[in-house]
């Protein structure tokens, strides 16, 4: 995740013809929570804002947010909870923590981005050291030094002080970063840890953390939302695996790697994206699919939402864009299109292209490397390779 802890440390061709006039939706819990009677009271928008650093929410309007069904922000963010659920009782509002890693400083709140401190983890022996006693460090996130998930008493302790946390404010849950099945994260000087030395061990100890944490969390009457690693050959086992203990899951790369511009999935890369979203979806488990990329990339924007749009079941799960830009806004209209609610499955049509329609419109997604023709809304319109068309009824 692009997460925030540096914030705390420094952590073309898709189309859109809008036809009508936009609708409000807002959402539902998600499976086993219980749903306020405000929630019932709305329909889910199937969308959502992850917005950690500085200035993100100062520049996303609460109105904006409160659209969504969900938003993951710092737990120091916690001032603003209070008005975002006034302009949405059935918002669900997640705070950031990081489960793999601790930092040594706080922000200047006091407040830590993780779940524990680094000196409370040095002190209680919970850091991963190698051969000769030296602590890891990660070399994609300086400052974040990963931990023994598989202890117990780590785990007892970060879901003690998360647990704390939460209990202040109203929260509705939280977002759980670095759930690892790999050890996914370069070191610096390629150290490798004697306490989780293999990627079938990192596994292991995740699984033991998310066992024993997240129901916890959860027996509390909060969200336990997990930031989970997987690919096209684990997602499947993961989940079967994994699911069981959380209120859902969030994945990030939805339809393209990377934080900035860059080629958008297709192929087999996107078509197992494709499957985890609606496995999620035909079992009710929310996803919160997140892309990265530029405020003013609209195809991604609309690839994005539309890919998310193929296997929405309607009630569960978010599709979030976030734009990269310092001065952008967390809720790009292209990123966020309602279209109601779902009359059709996807299907494919004509050379690959993927259709699904919806009370207020349809949606194209053409992922392979060629350009189609279809017919959709009494015209013939042409998709360009890896690009998406969304079309509003009036």
């Amino acid at each position: 995740m692009a997460r925030a802890v540096r914030s705390s440390l420094l952590v073309s061709g898709a189309a859109v013809l809008v036809l009508g006039t936009p609708i409000g939706c807002v959402p539902v819990a998600g499976p086993g929570e219980p749903a306020a009677s405000a929630a019932r009271a709305h329909r889910p928008s199937g969308t959502g804002t992850l917005a950690l650093d500085w200035g993100d929410l100062d520049r996303t309007p609460v109105e904006a947010v409160a659209r969504g069904d969900y938003v993951v922000v710092q737990s120091w963010e916690h001032a603003r909870l209070r008005e975002l659920h006034r302009a949405n009782p059935a918002l669900k509002v997640l705070m950031y923590k990081d489960v793999s890693a601790v930092v040594r400083e706080p922000h200047e709140s006091g407040v830590f981005s993780t779940g524990v401190s680094l000196a409370e983890a040095e002190r209680r022996g919970w850091l991963l050291t190698d051969g000769r006693g030296r602590a890891l460090e990660w070399a994609d996130w300086r400052g974040l030094h990963p931990v023994d998930v598989g202890r117990r008493d780590y785990q007892d302790a970060w879901a003690a002080n998360v647990l704390a946390e939460l209990r202040q404010h109203p929260w509705d849950g939280v977002l759980l970063d670095d759930t690892l099945t790999t050890l996914s994260h370069p070191t610096v000087g390629g150290r490798v840890s004697t306490q989780i030395p293999t990627d079938e061990a990192m596994y292991a100890a995740t699984s033991s953390f998310l066992a024993r944490v997240a129901p916890r969390l959860r027996r509390a009457g909060h969200l336990a939302v997990p930031n989970v690693t997987v690919a096209w050959d684990t997602w499947r086992s993961t989940l079967q695996d994994w699911s069981r203990h959380v209120s859902g899951w969030e994945n990030e790369y939805f339809v393209k790697w990377g934080l900035g511009p860059g080629p958008r999935f297709g192929g087999a890369d996107w078509r197992w994206k494709v499957r985890m979203a609606a496995w999620c979806a035909r079992r009710r488990v929310p996803l919160l699919a997140v892309t990265y990329g530029s405020r003013h990339d609209r195809a991604a924007q609309v690839y994005h939402r539309a890919t998310w749009l193929l296997t929405w079941n309607g009630v569960t799960g978010a599709s979030i864009y976030v734009p990269q830009e310092p001065a952008a806004g967390h809720r790009q209209p292209r990123a966020n299109l309602p279209l109601g609610r779902p009359l059709t499955d996807r299907h494919v049509v004509a050379g690959g292209v993927h259709r699904r329609d919806y009370t207020r419109g349809t949606v194209l997604v053409n992922p392979t490397a060629r350009a189609r023709e279809v017919r959709a809304g009494g015209r013939g319109v042409r998709l360009r390779p890896r690009t998406a068309l969304v079309l509003r009824r009036r």
